[in-house]
């Protein structure tokens, strides 16, 4: 399904359509989202090896603001590498449950973007995701954490913000990665992305589980044919 943006002097209009798509889902996501536990074991698996990676990366060759870099960000789309991003998310969850606040995770993938990698090859594959992040870097604050949380996976955390409203970034994210043009061998393509949303503590206490419920929400939108946001 692929959604029509609406114009500019329709700010509000984006907002009911974000709202009315959640109630719509809300029955259906309360039924078949209880937290899988698959998911979240992969989310511990994975911070695990990353955590395994990290200590094995040569700093040593790396010299004054590159050894910074490489412990803080990733190569290649330049936004926070998956150690910082758990890192924050675990210091914004701890904030919020100190203040009484929400905290929400915005996770994403390119639809079908192993398929860039057999049609254009994986120089391209790495074009696409520079893209994406500067698409998400435009679109959100400046005290909101932008990551590549896995190979083919951004995520986003997105201090004192509500589902509802995290899903309204998440739109803008979709929409304008939707109107991006790539282009390979002077030939032109356009690509999709599906976003799940979480949030701090309605559905999750810990920043693990938080993160699997996102992920779960973006399988979820995965499943129901990509290019669209679900929340719980």
């Amino acid at each position: 399904m692929v959604e029509q943006p609406p114009t500019a002097a329709n700010g509000s209009g984006m907002y009911d359509k974000v709202r009315d798509d959640l109630m719509k889902r809300k029955p259906l996501l309360a039924a078949s989202f209880q937290g899988d536990p698959d998911i979240l074991s992969r989310v511990r698996d994975y911070e695990q090896r990353s955590a395994d990676v990290a200590q094995q990366v040569g700093l040593v060759a790396a010299k004054g603001e590159d050894i910074e870099r490489l412990a803080l960000l990733d190569p290649i789309t330049e936004l926070y590498n998956h150690r910082t991003f758990v890192k924050e998310l675990k210091a914004e969850i701890a904030r919020s449950r100190r203040y009484s606040q929400r905290v929400s995770v915005l996770t994403l993938i390119v639809d079908e973007f192993e398929g860039i990698g057999t049609d254009y090859g994986t120089l391209t594959q790495d074009a696409v995701l520079r893209v994406v992040a500067l698409v998400i870097r435009n679109s959100t604050r400046e005290v909101d954490i932008p990551a590549r949380y896995a190979p083919w996976q951004f995520a986003v955390v997105l201090p004192q913000t509500n589902a509802a409203g995290a899903s309204l970034v998440a739109e803008r994210i979709r929409q304008r990665v939707a109107n991006q043009v790539f282009s390979h061998n002077w030939k032109n393509f356009s690509l999709t992305a599906s976003m799940g949303v979480a949030t701090f503590p309605e559905h999750a206490q810990e920043y693990d589980e938080l993160v699997a419920r996102s992920l779960e929400a973006m399988e979820c939108a995965v499943d129901r044919g990509g290019d669209r946001v679900f929340s719980f």
